[in-house]
């Protein structure tokens, strides 16, 4: 009589208008949709399996050949092999960790050919193209292009860049396992080489003589523990590091607040991972600090600390990307204590990559402004979904999407008053761009006018792979810079043939 109370719930939940996810209720777990016998179409079926698990896709989200390469890893992953997967590697011969893949079957044969048979029926024969968008114009105002010159050969393959605030100086991590201090007075020549266990993402300044790191370990996808936070001290010339944090599945930012109210600094830690990944906060206590993991799901990208419901405490946001996309807040109860609310979800190839959480409309409420582009996934074809968003605050906790603008492989992004006019513009750059579009849209500077963005990029054509940007006053005038990072994946494998171009810089003219 359960499993009819239950069958009956489900079916009902099905042929409702919208997604499970937006209904009251959670949604059934894919063991008990693998024990129902309802006959559901294959629309329902996708309604079912893909909301236990995240935001459910629309089959107009990938064109068909790609469905076809997706779907497989899908199947796979809820425990049903066919004869097809004969011959090729099991997911633990790949080194895919326990748990990842189901070891029992959660959907029958009948029901996965229905539900390949809707994505493949419905999905469109070529990708989406992008909407009718404003194009860009030739030429950024205010700012003026700076390309530093090197005389000598190495990798570009910048990992992070970051201008100190005091001084101006340039700081550089290096995917080979380097840091470089950098003078932009002085034709960016290197004042400081440290040598670092693995690939730098993140810096903190501590005082001159001191800072923290955060090293992500491999930059490729993998299951391992080589991340770390770590203080460097200088003594004489010799930098000398001291382990804070370690073993961190592939940590690739680090926000630091006073979260427990107790006068010492705690650490927010997102571990991207890979197949596993989690987002933890280390709360400072009398012994030291005492590790949550607030949520264990690979993707964490981004976190920020914010006092979200003004009770005098501060929250946590968190971007995370992945299959479970969505931006998080973690309200702080007290008491070492955080509730999860999620503020927007996304399908799980959306491919968020960057946020900010700015006031962009100047209505009192920050904003969540979101770029999506990351493409490195089983389904590398250009999106018409990608791009730069603002989400309104609506107060109450609630977003609403108030502005879009189509960019393929949108990566980055940082958010200022760059023309000195009152309001908020924007850089954004983009790691996976078209390549045949024209002009080349990479590199892209919104200039806000009343809500209204007006899209520039650079008149020089430059061929880089832009992966990091940041913000900063080189020359210490009183106006922003942007410094915008390279990375040539061609340099990974194969000795670079040509002097060092690992960034250019946008110099600001407005003072």
């Amino acid at each position: 009589m359960r499993n009819f109370w239950f069958g009956l719930s489900l079916c009902f939940l099905l042929n409702s208008c919208g997604q499970i996810a937006e209904k009251k209720q959670p949604p059934p777990s894919l063991y008990q949709l693998s024990q129902t016998d309802l006959d559901l179409s294959g629309e329902q079926l996708a309604n079912g399996y893909c909301a236990a698990c995240h935001v459910k896709p629309d089959p107009e989200i990938l064109d068909k050949k790609t469905w076809e390469k997706v779907l497989p890893d899908m199947r796979k992953r809820m425990g049903l092999y066919l004869e097809e997967d004969f011959g090729t590697a099991l997911p633990q011969d790949e080194g895919v960790p326990d748990g990842v893949y189901s070891k029992i079957p959660l959907i029958t044969r009948e029901n996965w050919a229905k539900l390949q048979a809707y994505y493949l029926e419905e999905a469109p024969e070529k990708p989406l193209p992008q909407e009718k968008k404003i194009s860009p114009k030739t030429g950024i105002p205010g700012f003026i292009l700076e390309i530093p010159q090197f005389d000598f050969i190495r990798p570009s393959l910048t990992t992070m860049l970051r201008i100190h605030p005091q001084t101006g100086k340039l700081w550089l991590g290096h995917r080979f396992r380097a840091l470089f201090e950098m003078d932009p007075k002085n034709g960016f020549k290197e004042l400081d080489s440290i040598p670092t266990e693995v690939a730098p993402v993140e810096i903190r300044w501590k005082d001159s003589n001191s800072f923290q790191l955060l090293t992500m370990g491999l930059m490729d996808p993998a299951n391992d523990s080589l991340g770390s936070v770590s203080t460097f001290t200088k003594t004489g010339s010799q930098w000398n590091p001291n382990l804070d944090f370690g073993k961190l599945m592939r940590p690739v930012h680090v926000e630091t607040a006073d979260w427990n109210n107790n006068g010492i600094e705690d650490y927010a830690i997102s571990q991207f991972g890979n197949h596993l990944g989690k987002f933890s906060l280390f709360l400072s206590t009398s012994q030291g600090y005492k590790e949550f993991d607030l949520k264990k799901d690979p993707g964490a990208r981004r976190s920020m600390a914010v006092d979200f419901d003004s009770d005098g405490d501060l929250d946590i946001l968190v971007l995370m990307t992945q299959a479970k996309e969505a931006i998080l807040l973690f309200e702080n109860q007290g008491g070492e204590n955080f509730k999860e609310r999620s503020l927007l979800s996304f399908q799980p190839a959306f491919g968020s990559s960057d946020f900010k959480f700015e006031d962009m409309d100047e209505d009192g409420l920050k904003d969540l402004i979101l770029v999506n582009g990351d493409n490195a996934d089983q389904s590398q074809i250009l999106k018409f979904f990608h791009g730069v968003r603002i989400f309104k605050n609506l107060g109450d906790g609630k977003f609403e999407e108030s502005w879009f603008y189509p960019l393929h492989g949108a990566s980055g992004i940082e958010i200022s008053d760059f023309d000195l006019d009152g309001d908020l513009d924007l850089f954004v750059i983009a790691f996976f761009p078209d390549s045949g579009q024209k002009p080349r849209q990479d590199l892209v500077y919104f200039q806000q006018e009343d809500f209204e963005f007006t899209p520039f990029v650079l008149k020089e054509s430059l061929d880089y792979h832009w992966l990091t940007i940041a913000k900063g006053d080189l020359d210490l005038d009183g106006d922003e810079d942007i410094v915008v990072g390279a990375f040539e994946f061609n340099q990974l494998y194969q000795a670079p043939k040509e002097n060092w171009k690992p960034f250019v810089i946008l110099k600001n003219l407005k003072k």
